[in-house]
């Protein structure tokens, strides 16, 4: 393979570190090697500095983390620039394009660069190519649950709330440990309205009141307030003190129809 993106990945290291603002430049830290040691007063020492090592150069290819790294951050860096020039756009897409495909000819199981190959393809809207990945990804990790949730998030970013519910719960499956996942799986169900299963899988993972509100925080955002305010009052129940609960109930009770003191439910009627 032509060598030459290889060329501008040492010259954008070589720029990042050049262009760093993280230091004083007006005083820049001063570090002094094989300093000589102190000679006791009115002695005669002369110090002779022995001659430094020579590091070795390493040669070939880079290492594959180290590509990948470099990829990300420019996939990275164009998706969050929406306004990043064109030509500036698409050689970053070039150069992280190489680096994931010369990983992937030497390794073509590595989860990393397959991974960041597929989030490339969804920056530059490849979308049938990201499916690939996607498909590919779950063909030769089945077991990986790090490729599931990766999956699961792009179900949700296409609002396939049930795919992306059923990908977490692979992930969560294979990595019960994995709190994020825990926490992930609760609010997809919640999207997708199956509140019961995600307040189960919330609760799992942070205390009773702070799981109600959260769900009701995800109801309000599907509509449905008069449920929210239910599960708003049942965190407060839980949780005398919780101050987000208290403050969204005196919202909704200030923009809605809600007559009930905030933290006390109203008495049954007979």
């Amino acid at each position: 393979m032509d060598g030459r993106w290889k060329l501008a990945l040492v010259g954008a290291l070589i720029s990042g570190l050049t262009g760093c603002h993280l230091f004083n430049k007006t005083s820049p830290p001063q570090i002094v090697l094989n300093q000589p040691p102190p000679a006791p007063p009115g002695s005669n020492v002369t110090y002779v500095q022995e001659p430094l090592e020579e590091v070795p150069q390493k040669d070939g290819p880079l290492a594959a983390s180290t590509m990948i790294v470099f990829a990300n951050a420019w996939v990275d860096g164009v998706a969050t620039d929406p306004n990043k020039p064109a030509a500036e756009r698409d050689r970053l897409l070039s150069q992280a394009r190489h680096a994931y495909q010369d990983v992937l000819s030497r390794e073509p199981k590595n989860v990393d660069a397959l991974l960041g190959l597929g989030q490339m393809y969804q920056v530059t809207g490849e979308l049938a190519k990201l499916q690939e990945i996607e498909e590919r990804a779950k063909s030769q990790h089945p077991n990986n649950p790090k490729v599931w949730a990766w999956v699961a998030v792009r179900e949700a970013q296409a609002k396939n709330w049930e795919s992306a519910a059923e990908c977490y719960h692979h992930a969560v499956r294979l990595d019960p440990e994995n709190r994020v996942y825990r926490i992930h799986l609760g609010f997809t169900l919640a999207r997708a309205r199956r509140y019961d299963e995600g307040y189960e899988w919330l609760k799992r993972s942070m205390r009773q009141a702070e799981a109600r509100y959260n769900l009701a925080m995800m109801m309000i955002h599907n509509g449905d307030t008069e449920r929210a305010r239910e599960y708003l009052h049942a965190a407060m129940r839980a949780d005398p003190t919780f101050v987000a609960a208290k403050d969204q109930l005196m919202a909704l009770t200030v923009n809605g129809s809600d007559v009930r003191s905030v933290g006390h439910e109203e008495p049954e009627r007979p």
